[in-house]
Formats: structure tokens, sequence, C-alpha cells
């Protein structure tokens, strides 16, 4: 049971992640009597996890980061042309690269 509790931290973040990198909504958390009320889960064992609240923080945050200044010539350009911020590209190149490898 004790895995099983610690596997589903796993799969909830990894739910809320997708959720929202396809501009999805999660939906705010039900009321644990509520659920334990639906004959629906009548018999089910239950259990609360923590998830971390970062997952839903969508609040911009300024990071100091290092590259040639080569490659941030590169990227200033293409994401011009494209009508992108710098942020804005290397936002949607991080998530590419993690939804996608």
């Amino acid at each position: 049971m004790d895995e099983a509790i610690e596997n589903s931290k796993e799969a909830i973040s990894l739910w809320i992640e997708t959720v929202l990198d396809d501009n999805g909504t999660v939906p705010a958390p039900g009321k644990l009597i509520d659920h334990t009320k639906n004959p629906e889960f009548s018999g089910w064992t239950w259990a609360v996890v923590e998830i971390d609240g970062a997952l839903l923080d969508d609040k911009s945050e300024r990071v100091n980061i290092s590259m040639p200044k080569r490659i941030l010539a590169r990227i200033d350009r293409y994401a011009s042309a494209h009508g992108e911020t710098r942020s804005g590209f290397l936002v949607n190149a991080a998530l590419e690269r993690i939804v996608h490898g």
C-alpha cells in the first residue's frame, strides 16, 4: 500500500504537468467526505497525498543563465523572426524537449 501511495504522487504530478502542457485546466480538488459518500466509490481504499504546489504555479521568475553569445544571437534572430520573445522561445523549446524528448 505504501508503494502504491508513493507511485500515486508521481502519477498525479505527471498528469497535472501533461494537462497544463496541453493548455488544459486542472480541476479544483474535491472534499474527501464527498467522494467517500459517492456510491460509485463504495469499498475503495482512501489515501491523501501531498503534491508540490509549484506544479500549478505559472508565475514568471527571473533566472540567470549563461550561454555563448553566438547562441544567444541565434536565439534572438529566430525568436524575432517568428514573433516571439527570447524568454518565450526558451520556455517553448524547453517544454518541447521535456515533453517529446
